[in-house]
């Protein structure tokens, strides 16, 4: 799997060796939108310090006109025509924050010369694009970062996808109607129900089912569930449940709901209670704009964070080594505790359950199918 940047990072290349010590790391930024134009501003200003982590070498966007507003404000030098001019300065790390279509076209080219930082995750939900990142980022040896952005909790859900723990996630996210961006049907949708309820408060369910989908349809707007879907990954984009609403009432901020379930465990004989979390993020936005100002600051803690870490795109080996040995950990826990059972069992003499109680566990039938499936609100 991908591994989000405050789980697992990828290697940085850094010139720690060279004679004269470490070196700032040569930044290319893709997208100069509102969340382009707050890192530029906060490289930009790295330059004042006397030691810095980071040098601003180009920024390209896919519209030229929007440069046209920054006059003296905006060192022109930096202004790249094509990705491919950026690339001839050798970045050792590009930032992506355009669009996912960018990382389609030029993920891959990116590769071949540095590092990628992922700004738009929801690009992964086309698994054969994931698939030729994947293998080129093994071929070059470059990493693959992605932000957690607005997913609280990334981290922990990481460690309890790795041990198979997690059996549902639903991220509903919570916009004023002009934040959002949003293809046909949903486009089409949100403008009829809109006009529907007229000048009331009321909550619109533009979508709710699998982010996969989701992220074709909105793909501007869900970066968020497409991080859920990348650290659950094995719920990955086709499990995990995706609700989109639009709420007028909305004026200044955005709200981000997680909540997951975990598995049942036997108290006793009777109470089985699952694991549930749920967290509710309140982002301040101002209307019209898809990201929140606490995202802009976690897409700058996450690119420092990045510095001198190793590991990043999972590699498939190391990654089916885990999976082997939290498969043997699982397996003599479940022999544990069968066998503590059974010397429970020989204590006491209990009534046989009928037929209609049991569980018939075999290949085709694991255990698994029997834990609560993926929920939408």
């Amino acid at each position: 799997m991908f591994a989000v940047i405050n789980n697992s990072l990828s290697r940085m290349r850094r010139n720690a060796d060279s004679t004269f010590g470490p070196q700032p790391l040569r930044i290319g930024i893709l997208g100069f939108g509102h969340l382009g134009q707050f890192l530029c501003t906060h490289f930009e200003r790295e330059r004042t310090k006397p030691t810095r982590d980071f040098d601003l070498i180009f920024i390209w966007n896919r519209s030229k006109t929007i440069f046209t507003k920054y006059g003296k404000e905006l060192d022109q030098s930096l202004i790249v025509s094509t990705v491919q001019e950026g690339l001839q300065r050798l970045p050792d790390l590009v930032v992506e924050v355009a669009h996912p279509d960018v990382i389609r076209t030029y993920g891959e080219q990116i590769l071949d010369v540095c590092d990628l930082f992922i700004g738009s995750p929801t690009a992964l939900a086309y698994a054969p694009l994931e698939a030729r990142l994947r293998k080129k980022s093994i071929e070059t040896g470059q990493a693959i970062y992605i932000a957690s952005g607005a997913f609280w909790g990334a981290d922990d859900i990481v460690k309890m996808s790795e041990r198979d723990l997690v059996r549902s996630l639903t991220i509903t996210m919570k916009k004023h109607p002009d934040s959002f961006k949003l293809n046909e049907p949903l486009r089409s949708k949100l403008l009829h129900e809109r006009a529907k309820i007229g000048d009331k408060h009321e909550e619109i369910i533009i979508y709710s089912g699998p982010v996969r989908e989701l992220c074709r349809l909105a793909p501007n707007n869900v970066n968020t569930m497409a991080v859920g879907a990348i650290v659950a990954d094995h719920l990955g984009f086709d499990g995990v449940q995706g609700c989109l609403v639009a709420d007028s009432s909305l004026t200044d901020r955005h709200i981000v709901e997680i909540e997951l379930s975990g598995p049942e465990t036997t108290i006793g004989d009777k109470k089985k209670p699952t694991f549930h979390l749920k967290t509710v993020r309140t982002n301040p936005a101002e209307i019209g704009f898809i990201t929140g100002t606490a995202t802009l600051l976690s897409f700058v803690s996450s690119i420092k964070r990045a510095k001198g870490h190793i590991t990043g795109l999972d590699d498939p080996a190391a990654a089916k080594a885990r999976a082997e040995e939290a498969e043997r950990k699982k397996a003599a826990e479940a022999a544990a505790e069968a066998e503590a059972k059974k010397k429970e069992q020989a204590r006491s003499v209990k009534p046989i359950l009928p037929y209609s109680s049991m569980f018939i566990f075999s290949s085709t039938n694991p255990i698994r199918r029997f834990f609560p499936a993926p929920f939408s609100l």
